[in-house]
């Protein structure tokens, strides 16, 4: 970086310090957790350091810029293709009739193997947006994270898929559709798999959909319709023929399962498969 008049060797200390916080522990995770210090010369990481170190509990990593920004990358695109796997293996174990939770579960008592829980597909500022950087800077070199991504985009269609051939046998059903945010218990829509599915389930106009998402008071543009409506838990559930759980809220964790004895039950995140809701 060049600025006319400024020496960056003494009078700008530039460094990228990615950030590994989780929406709800933000203050908590800035402490605590390890910081990578990414500076454009050696003298700004340690500049970086000092200043870190005021209030980060955690160790601090010094590198170059480019590595700590990379390192960033690498991390999310990691986790996609662990998600990526996770949710191959759910299409997969669906065409040959096996729950996925609890071939998950069993696989995961091997020591050496620990296998992600699937779900209706990746959400969020990060994970979801990350991977591509890196597809973009080395295209073929990126097969696999490309795939993974391509795996992870295509859930919410599969998902949609399925409710779509339950819904052909019904009349005039109404769908309890559990969740809008990218992740459990807050409140953002950010590349939400679960908006995307209630979304494509609102243009295809097959039911009436009650929507339950417990951290906002209204709905997103995209689905303000009339057959669109936002309501609480309870009602849902009592008007619902299909109940659609699409983000592990603890609030829907919390729910009395006996509810759902009469209902057609899509468990996209696991939250009921194991206590073997059908």
């Amino acid at each position: 970086m060049h600025v006319p008049g400024v020496d960056k060797q003494s009078d700008i200390a530039v460094c990228y310090c990615p950030e590994r916080v989780l929406p709800g522990k933000i203050l908590q995770e800035l402490v605590e957790n390890d910081r990578i210090l990414g500076g454009v010369t050696q003298q700004c990481a340690e500049k970086a350091k000092i200043f870190y170190q005021q209030f980060v509990k955690g160790e601090c990593l010094l590198t170059q810029a480019r590595t700590a920004e990379m390192a960033k990358l690498a991390e999310n695109a990691h986790r996609d293709i662990n998600i990526a796997f996770a949710n191959e293996l759910a299409n997969i174990a669906g065409t040959q009739k096996v729950n996925p939770w609890e071939l998950i579960a069993l696989a995961n008592r091997h020591p050496r193997v620990n296998i992600l829980s699937p779900g209706p597909g990746v959400g969020g500022h990060c994970i979801a947006v990350d991977p591509w950087f890196l597809i973009n800077a080395a295209p073929e070199q990126s097969s696999l994270m490309r795939q993974a991504r391509h795996i992870n985009d295509a859930r919410p269609a599969y998902i949609v898929e399925q409710v779509k051939k339950e819904l052909l046998n019904l009349n005039k059903p109404t769908i309890a559709c559990l969740g809008l945010s990218y992740k459990r218990d807050i409140d953002d829509f950010r590349e939400s798999p679960a908006l995307q599915i209630v979304e494509m389930l609102s243009a295809l106009k097959l039911a009436k959909l009650l929507v339950v998402e417990p951290h906002v008071n209204t709905l997103p543009p995209s689905l303000n319709t009339e057959h669109v409506e936002l309501t609480e838990l309870s009602n849902a559930i009592k008007r619902a023929d299909v109940v659609l759980l699409l983000v592990d809220h603890q609030l829907f964790k919390n729910l009395d399962q006996s509810l759902l004895v009469d209902k057609t039950v899509f468990d996209t995140r696991g939250i009921w498969q194991l206590a073997c809701v059908e």
